[in-house]
């Protein structure tokens, strides 16, 4: 028997791993998705014999293999099929490359590879595109975006998810493929279904194990460099229709900033810690608040991870980054009003996260003992770099497109002081703005986005708190009262005494 041709050899190796086929009369190839319309058209334009799946052929297969009617005969949604070719295109890499490559002659080695090394970098450009652009590509089975989440929070030491051990293969080979060519958009799918995750009541509390596994898939993908550059880039990072309350319902990093220990994101939290906390001893309810605020401390460190490299990604990035949060601060202003809806603005377990976030990222100034780099906080920072447009700099503005940075900072200045100074403050900087344009480092944007953060939220909440036990003091006061004098109350709301009390 005469041996393959290089050219034959392709065709094994990709009708294999692509588990397609050209041939319907190959015995060897029946189970295989049957593509008669390329093979029909390769014959035409070749001969009879130019049916065969190479590097030349290999697109048009694939295009042909991703239609309607082959995706619904395998049963294996689009991205599905383009990750399990591209496994087996990388076991038989490993297999060339390592001992059993070895019997082979090196030239026929080598160009094996790289034809495989070829289909793998095209099968990574469709599964970029799956991502991106998943309309244009038939809508059924399981997603891409689902199938790379399961494999990001499954154990890698498992069997269960063949993709998790390659993962990080896989997603090198993204970058480099969509680096310049919009990776936000590919990463975006992958990490809205991360949030959709966490939004799930198991992933939700605290008490169970989800919420880590969440928190440490966010992180691996944060691990590549040019993922977390291209994080704040993502459209569903900052969407320009979010304010107030969808800031974290409808934001990329809004859904793991809500996980937190407050009872308005976790009544079960209630129940397990405090519906017998009158019954237990003082050392019991401090170790179990001590083992509540261990959970808090590891949560708010992991959040913090994920911004400490959203700011260190580029001057853009970190820009983005404090756009993202002071636009959250602005249009959530009401939190610290008295009379608060609290279904219309962020809830505490975010506003405290995103407080606790941005005074860690000030650390490396604050808790200097000598205070030295505190001289570097400019107050001049609210009018060149808070009321203006930009972005793009130290020396630009952060002001968004809605305005609702600059607006929110006007307005806390005119509160600090009368109308004429604060008209006279505005316009002498107007003027000077439009020849000098000092730079401010991130010591001055930290200062000012954690002092703020950290008004509308611990501070704010804090508030409400001590207000809710001056009322509920009131209205123990109010029921001692009535219990010691009952005679003063009607006869029949004497009677209805005992049980309005046990309420």
């Amino acid at each position: 028997k005469s041996p393959k041709s290089f050219d034959e050899w392709q065709d094994d190796a990709f009708s294999n791993v692509l588990s397609v086929t050209l041939d319907n009369t190959n015995p060897k190839r029946s189970n295989r998705v049957y593509l008669q319309s390329v093979g029909d058209e390769l014959r035409s334009e070749e001969g009879p014999s130019a049916a065969l799946i190479t590097t030349g052929t290999l697109e048009r297969v694939l295009v042909a293999r991703l239609e309607e009617s082959a995706v619904t005969a395998s049963g294996v949604s689009v991205c599905g099929f383009l990750i399990n070719s591209w496994r087996s295109i990388n076991a038989v890499v490993s297999n060339l490359s390592g001992v059993k490559g070895k019997s082979l002659d090196p030239s026929i080695r080598e160009s094996r590879i790289a034809a495989l090394n070829e289909a793998q970098q095209l099968l990574v450009s469709y599964i970029g595109l799956s991502l991106q652009m998943p309309e244009l590509f038939p809508q059924l089975g399981q997603p891409g975006q689902r199938i790379l989440v399961s494999a990001l929070l499954a154990d890698a030491s498992q069997p269960e998810n063949p993709l998790t051990p390659l993962l990080d293969v896989l997603l090198d080979q993204l970058i480099a493929r969509f680096k310049d060519d919009g990776l936000p958009e590919v990463i975006a799918p992958v990490f809205r279904e991360l949030g959709l995750r966490a939004a799930l009541p198991s992933n939700r509390s605290l008490l169970q194990p989800g919420f880590r596994i969440i928190l440490q898939a966010v992180e691996t993908l944060m691990a590549h460099a040019e993922i977390a550059q291209a994080i704040p880039h993502m459209p569903t990072f900052d969407p320009e229709d979010c304010d107030g309350r969808k800031m974290q319902t409808s934001t990329a990093l809004g859904v793991f900033l809500a996980l937190s220990a407050f009872p308005g994101s976790d009544e079960s939290i209630v129940k397990v810690y405090y519906s017998d906390a009158p019954s237990r001893s003082r050392q019991d309810n401090d170790g179990l608040h001590n083992s509540l605020r261990t959970t808090v401390q590891f949560l708010q460190s992991s959040l913090f991870g994920i911004f400490d490299k959203l700011v260190r990604s580029g001057v853009p990035e970190r820009n983005l980054t404090l756009q993202y949060t002071l636009r959250t601060l602005a249009t959530n202003a009401l939190r610290s009003g008295m009379q608060v809806d609290m279904a219309k603005v962020v809830d505490d377990g975010f506003a405290d996260n995103l407080a606790m976030v941005w005074l860690r990222l000030s650390e490396p100034f604050t808790n200097d003992p000598h205070l030295r780099r505190v001289g570097r906080v400019d107050a001049d920072w609210v009018t060149f770099r808070a009321v203006r447009g930009g972005g793009g700099g130290d020396d630009e503005g952060l002001d968004d497109e809605q305005h609702h940075i600059s607006t929110y900072w006007r307005e806390l200045t005119r509160i600090s002081a009368d109308k004429e100074f604060v008209d006279a403050y505005f316009d002498r900087h107007n003027l000077q703005a439009s020849t000098v344009l000092p730079s401010f480092g991130f010591i001055c944007d930290c200062f000012f986005t954690a002092a703020d953060a950290l008004h509308l939220g611990p501070i704010s909440t804090i508030s409400r708190y001590l207000d809710l036990l001056k009322r509920i003091g009131k209205f123990k006061d109010e029921i001692e009262r009535i219990q010691a004098a009952p005679e003063l109350l009607p006869p029949i709301q004497r009677v209805n005494l005992p049980a309005a009390v046990e309420r």
